[in-house]
């Protein structure tokens, strides 16, 4: 066991008690494991950054045999349910599926691995050797988070999908609201405004089933663009707004491109099954395509590349354009396309910075006090990003020697919180508006609860195991 590293890690989530009460193993934001004595203490690693998104650990009871941990670890487009012997170090994988939890009745209690999938299943499970010995089924069709008491008793949170309709909006510089505009739609995110300012470009759906639309500001209509297997977010417009670009999760991670009135075939600009494909942005001459890639096999790795187009549409390879032990992602081209702004966690939380482009030699702090979710202003001349739930707005010059001001404050909304892989918000051409997403006023999403059921596997015996 090693120390605790950086400070880059010192995000943690999920926490499970060991079977004897003296210690509590955990996840970092970074991916790895930790122990920690339950009196207190320096945590120590239990299990290096060997999958992305390894998180939910829950220690296995050892009475039926070695100390061991169940969790979940990201895979492409879903999650897998793993399990470590603590006594031997050795891994295995048992099974798709989300958060897993042991009850004495035999089985893994677990979310599905399919991303934007609901629902808890059961997996017959045998503490002695490791593995499952049958096949999941469904227990509760809303459930999520579950947790098993050494009785038996089950406790979930019962939270029915949101089928709340939102809208988009304008709001000003000082976050008035101006007005509702387009139509209103289940889940809205990753509003993008095509160049003309017309057009909004958003991902719909559930997380696993998402897809692209286009809505018509000036026909006040909406089309859905993408149709592909698997789950597309987070859109950009072709720099003559012909086209959009966006990521598809599905069998493999690729950054495709359709015509933005939803005819013909997708183009795959980039694709992978070793990597995870996220945020992106074009250069205004069409030239560049930059791009995050997330690595989900191995140790975790969040970089930028980009790939060159010719006058053809010819692809050059891809190039590695920042690859550091930083977390690196939301690459945006400036509109002279000589600077790129990004997020890193180099610092040990998100932050912005500007690095010269192509070459990426040189680089400046924009954020003071975290900041995430940027946009460059249509005229160079301001950087946007948030801060929490506050938009920042920093002056910029990128003709000749690049300078920045100091990071203003604009005004603080909570439509700012809306989930998503880009920024859930666009700016006009002029700099004075915002497009941002909004729930339709009236239109609620049912609150969770959490249930309580005893004896949970009554219900389910007659199943084979």
């Amino acid at each position: 066991m090693g120390n605790l590293p950086g400070p880059k890690d010192n995000g943690f989530r999920g926490a499970s008690w060991s079977p004897d009460g003296e210690r509590i193993v955990f996840s970092s934001l970074a991916g790895a494991l930790f122990e920690i004595p339950a009196r207190g203490g320096d945590p120590k690693i239990i299990l290096g950054k060997m999958l992305s998104g390894l998180t939910e650990p829950h220690f296995l009871p050892t009475d039926a045999g070695p100390e061991a941990l169940v969790y979940q670890a990201s895979a492409s487009g879903g999650f897998q349910i793993w399990v470590l012997n603590l006594e031997t170090g050795e891994r295995s994988e048992v099974a798709p599926g989300s958060a897993p939890v042991y009850s004495r009745d035999g089985y893994l209690i677990h979310g599905p691995g399919e991303q934007g999938e609901g629902g808890l299943l059961a997996l017959p499970f045998s503490l002695a050797s490791l593995e499952p010995t049958g096949e999941a089924f469904p227990i509760a069709e809303d459930g999520q988070f579950a947790t098993v008491a050494r009785d038996g008793t089950l406790a979930y949170l019962d939270e029915p999908g949101d089928t709340a309709r939102r809208t988009l909006i304008w709001r000003n510089r000082a976050g008035e609201l101006i007005e509702a505009i387009g139509q209103p739609q289940p889940s809205m995110e990753d509003p993008t405004l095509s160049p003309d300012g017309q057009r909004i470009a958003l991902s719909s759906g559930e997380s696993g089933t998402r897809d692209i639309w286009v809505h018509d500001l000036i026909r006040s209509t909406k089309i859905r663009v993408t149709f592909d297997e698997g789950a597309e977010a987070s859109p950009i417009w072709s720099p003559s707004g012909e086209d959009i670009t966006y990521w598809n999760h599905g069998p493999r991670s690729r950054i495709r491109s359709k015509a933005a009135d939803g005819t013909g075939e997708a183009v795959t600009l980039v694709e992978s099954e070793q990597l995870i494909l996220y945020s992106f942005d074009w250069s205004r001459d069409g030239r560049y395509l930059v791009y995050q890639q997330q690595s989900f096999i191995g140790v975790v790795e969040s970089d930028i590349r980009y790939r060159e187009f010719g006058p053809g549409g010819e692809a050059g390879e891809p190039v590695t354009f920042l690859s550091t032990p930083a977390e690196e992602g939301n690459p945006t081209l400036s509109p002279n396309g000589r600077f790129l702004a990004y997020v890193s966690d180099e610092s040990g939380r998100n932050e912005i910075y500007v690095r010269p482009f192509p070459n990426g030699a040189g680089k400046w702090p924009v954020s003071l006090n975290r900041g995430r979710h940027l946009r460059w202003g249509s005229d160079g001349k301001e950087l946007y990003y948030l801060e929490g739930n506050t938009m920042m707005v920093v002056s910029v010059s990128i003709e000749g020697v690049f300078t920045l001001g100091q990071p203003q404050q604009l005004f603080e909304s909570s439509d700012l919180g809306v989930g998503g892989s880009t920024p859930a918000y666009d700016v006009s051409a002029d700099g004075q508006r915002f497009v941002m997403i909004a729930p339709v006023e009236g239109e609620e999403a049912a609150p969770p609860k959490i249930r309580v059921v005893q004896n949970w596997y009554e219900e389910f015996r007659d199943r084979e195991r």
